[in-house]
């Protein structure tokens, strides 16, 4: 089944209470990786529910199922500033690390499958909900999967897209409100998400490098040709026999929107690439382009 990303945060995966200890798996991914495709097929192989369980919005939906709602409420979950040596910002970390602790004990037995519990976690959610003990303890002995994308252009515009129309997931649902008086070709839009993406993917490889974890690596493209193979490398990594594994799940290829009033991705792209030209002249476009302020976190 294509699972949508609400159909993955709803009641309808959750399983019956695993006792144990499960074999746990992270993918570590920035927006527009293919994640969630190697999400749906490692669930309809059998090997864990993977998803965003640690994004703070998410969260707020889940946390009633585990009888967690009214714990979860005031909870901001901000990076880490200055503002944490202030005695009121020390103890909504110390709420956020009870809370997680909880969520935690509650999630994992309710999320296993085939003995897998498995997490898809963008960086700056690593940062903001398990860059703490709790969560340090909770990742220690996963097999983590460092997922990325080969062309980082397309991924911008994808994830620009997403930021200005808010759609997000397969469906061409809109999950968040549009940006207003937003402009899909707008070059400094597209310049933000290339530098954050490459920021957050930088993320990622230091956090595997300076803790000594050998990961899967694998780009978004190289998933698109054989994500079968890779779900079977990644069962034997964690000591799945492959044999076990549901056989026969695959998606066709999709229309990347299916809204005619809108441009394409494409269409974006080569209007980017002509600004590019034409601010810059002929030859590659210097390293330094455009300064662009982070975008606001989506609530």
């Amino acid at each position: 089944m294509r699972y949508t990303e609400a159909q993955m945060t709803g009641e309808l995966l959750d399983q019956p209470e695993f006792t144990g200890q499960p074999r746990k798996i992270f993918i570590c991914s920035t927006p527009r990786s293919g994640s969630y495709m190697l999400c749906r097929y490692m669930i309809n192989a059998g090997l864990g529910i993977p998803h965003e369980y640690f994004n703070p919005v998410l969260m707020r939906e889940i946390a009633p199922r585990l009888e967690l709602g009214e714990a979860i409420e005031g909870l901001k979950w901000r990076s880490l500033s200055l503002r944490d040596r202030l005695p009121f910002a020390r103890a909504d970390r110390a709420a956020e690390i009870d809370f997680l602790a909880n969520y935690v004990a509650a999630l994992v037995p309710r999320r296993c499958q085939g003995g897998v519990f498995a997490a898809k976690i963008h960086f700056d959610q690593y940062i903001r909900v398990l860059d703490n003990p709790v969560g340090r303890k909770f990742l220690d002995g996963g097999l983590f999967i460092h997922i990325f994308r080969e062309d980082l252009l397309k991924q911008a515009v994808s994830r620009n897209f997403a930021y200005v129309t808010g759609r997000w997931g397969i469906d061409d649902t809109v999950t968040t409100a549009p940006m207003a008086q937003a402009d899909l070709f707008d070059f400094g839009g597209i310049n933000r998400e290339l530098e954050t993406l490459a920021d957050e993917d930088r993320g990622w490889r230091v956090f595997l490098a300076r803790n000594g974890l050998a990961p899967i690596s694998i780009s978004y493209e190289q998933l698109c040709k054989d994500p079968t193979g890779l779900v079977a490398a990644i069962a034997e990594r964690v000591g799945v026999d492959p044999r076990t594994l549901r056989q026969g799940y695959s998606e066709a290829a999709m229309p990347s929107q299916a809204d005619p009033a809108l441009p394409t991705k494409g269409e974006i792209t080569r209007r980017y690439l002509a600004s590019v030209r034409k601010l810059h002249g002929a030859g590659p476009a210097p390293v330094a382009m455009m300064p662009a302020a982070p975008r606001e976190e989506i609530k």
